[in-house]
Parts: structure tokens; sequence; C-alpha cells
């Protein structure tokens, strides 16, 4: 056992689960970073297993223990699941049988399980045990139960997880949005409705003041995250194109990986420039005007709510989680996905009015001082469930 591991031995460990591509690191991977961080700090021992590379890197930079999770390249593939399902369960008793030694080698208190292929193995193995299971959900969970509602076939996984999410101290959604769509769902499931589910927002820890003398960009405008298709990144580029040339001193500053990278790589020019990858997130959205989000789908977008801390207007589309954090006409315009017209057509409206930025932008701080300041949505709302259960 490591240093770091003595030192923390009498605090009650919590064990944070989030299994994804290797690749891959999104709002999930920060959302697990961030909560470890803050348990740390108020008398718990976070663990964090997980199979992406970065946050395992990150978690152990930051001196929180981490534990590399084993990961099936193919367990993603929908066909591994459902019509090679024998393949798939030889997969989850191999997971179970890992999660129960890994849970006798670190004794936790509780456990959080955030990833849709640990929701079985994790919380049976933690039940065999007597350990307490937190599942959070980042639209994983309602796509099992999604494939048992609105399609053909009758998914057993899905089955599986609706017969043990009955058994879990709380299904914790990350927005009002999330939690209303599911319940939606349940209420056309044999079960009907589920007793033990909570919304606990996603959220940013306050870093405002570090970037406050960043002055940004004139007619600078940003996207920041995943580079696929869901996330609306040809609209993105189609829309500005289309105004582009009314605004010859306007920017699109495009940063993320992903399936488009090349489609972004593509389409560079003086106006629309591609970064790659960046490890200064927060000062990249500083550093810009107005922040884009044209996704198809969300739950709640950690990098909208970074926007909203660092005090940013925004253009976003009118799905899911976004209108919590956007108020349209308020801290930004929502408009339709996969509408590059109505893109270009808010985009020229902010860059025709800098006045009605400036107002947006103050009215994106005040909305993350009300809502999405982490630290006190934790303290508020986490903490005291984890307690009950430690105690």
């Amino acid at each position: 056992m490591d240093k770091a591991s003595e030192g923390q031995k009498s605090k009650p460990r919590i064990i944070l689960i989030r299994n994804t591509n290797p690749k891959f690191y999104g709002g999930g991977e920060t959302f697990q970073l961030t909560s470890s961080r803050i348990l740390s700090e108020n008398n718990f021992t976070p663990v964090v297993f997980t199979s992406s590379q970065k946050l395992l890197k990150s978690a152990q930079d930051q001196k929180i223990i981490a534990q590399k999770s084993p990961f099936l390249r193919q367990q993603n593939w929908s066909g591994l699941r459902n019509f090679l399902l024998p393949i798939y369960l030889l997969w989850q008793k191999y997971l179970s049988f890992w999660y129960r030694k890994q849970f006798k080698k670190y004794q936790p208190a509780t456990i959080i399980v955030q990833s849709r292929d640990d929701l079985i193995a994790a919380t049976l193995a933690a039940k065999k045990m007597h350990i307490p299971v937190f599942w959070l959900d980042h639209m994983d969970f309602r796509s099992w139960v999604l494939q048992n509602v609105d399609q053909k076939y009758k998914n057993y996984i899905g089955k599986k997880i609706l017969r043990i999410a009955k058994n879990v101290e709380k299904i914790i959604f990350i927005s009002d949005y999330e939690r209303s769509y599911f319940e939606d769902l349940i209420s056309r499931t044999k079960i009907k409705k589920l007793k033990n589910l909570i919304t606990i927002k996603n959220g940013a820890i306050d870093r405002y003041a570090e970037f406050e003398a960043i002055k940004p960009s004139p007619h600078s405008l940003i996207y920041l995250g995943r580079l696929e298709e869901y996330k609306g990144i040809r609209e993105l580029i189609t829309g500005f194109s289309q105004i582009s040339g009314k605004f010859p001193e306007a920017k699109l500053h495009i940063y993320g990986t992903g399936s488009l990278s090349d489609f972004c790589q593509k389409h560079s020019s003086s106006q629309i420039i591609y970064h790659g990858f960046t490890d200064e997130p927060l000062k990249k959205i500083a550093e810009s005007e107005i922040f884009i989000l044209p996704s198809y789908i969300e739950g709640l977008s950690l990098s909208l709510i970074d926007a909203t801390m660092l005090g940013k207007a925004i253009i976003a589309t009118n799905i899911d989680g976004n209108p919590e954090v956007v108020e349209d006409q308020k801290n930004g315009l929502l408009i339709p996905a996969k509408d590059s017209n109505a893109l270009a057509e808010a985009i020229e409206k902010l860059l025709s009015n800098l006045e009605l930025v400036k107002e947006f932008s103050h009215q994106s701080r005040l909305k993350y001082l009300q809502e999405f300041d982490y630290e006190k949505t934790i303290h508020e709302k986490l903490i005291p469930l984890l307690n009950e259960k430690v105690k």
C-alpha cells in the first residue's frame, strides 16, 4: 500500500467507477475527478476505478488513489450486448469477480457507479459484500430502459438492470430533464415507478478569479468538446461559414478530438481554426466572447456550465438539459438541433450586438452562482447521502 493510501486509512473510502474507451476524456471523467477532490477535502478517501488513461493519470497526479479497470474494447458494440449475449454475460461474470476482489482489497464504505457496463457487475459484487451502491446516470441508464420501451426487441440486460435498480440506495440524475425523461420511460414498464430517484445537478468549481483578467478576443467564438456527429460539428462549421463573410474579423475556435477531427482540419481557414486537444479548456473559454454547443443530445454539459462560470454569452441547442443552463434571451440563445441556418442567425445576432453579448455574459455568471456552484452542490446534497451510509 502506498503512502497516500496509508495516510488516508482512517477515512471512509468511496469508490467511484467510470469506465469508457481508454482514449476518451469528457464530462463524465471530469465529474469523477472533481468529485474525488471535493470528497478528499471532506473526510473521505476517494478511490477512482477507470479505464480512461487521462483520468487515471490526472487522479494519480492529484494524489487520488486510482485503479485501472478492465475494459473490453468491443463492449460498447451493441451486437456484443444483444446478439452475442452469452459472450457478454461471460464478460459480466469476469467483471463481477474482478470487482469483488478489488472491493475486498479497498474495503469501501460505499460505491458510486457511473458507467453502463458496470451497473450489473459492480452492483452485484457490492451487494454480496453488503456495500451500499449509488448509481449516477449520464444518459447510460436511460438508454437501457429506452431499449425495453421503444425498441422492438426486449433487451435482457436492460431488464436485469431494472430489477437491480430497485435495490440500489439512490439513482442520481445530473439534470431535471434526465430524471423526468427516465420517469416517463419507467412508467411504461412493469415497474411503473422507482422511489429512489434524486437529482444532483452537474456543476463546476468556481475558478472565475483565475481568469478574470483575461480579455476575450473581439468577435471570438468557441466550441470545446468531443468532435462527434451527435455534437453538431457539421452544422457548426456550416452555420458559421454562412455568415463569416459579413464579419471578416470573426473567428471560430474549435477544440477537441474525435471521429470528425479530419473534417474540422479539412474545413480550417483563416476564420475557422481547429486546434485539436487542449489541456487548458477554461483558459480557452475565457479567451472567447461566445460559447457554442450545437449538440443533438446532452445530459447536463459540463463545458456549458464552465461557460456560465466564466460569464460567457452562449448559443446552444434547445435539447435535453441545455435549457436548464441557458435561458433563451437571458444568458444566451436556444436554437433547434440540426439546423445550421438557425445557428447562423444566432451567431449573426450576437456578432451584430455586442451590448447583448455583455448582458448575456453578466446573466451567465449570475446563473452559475445561483445554480451550478458544484462545491456547494456536493456539500449540500451528495455528502449528506454518503454520511448516512458511513454511519
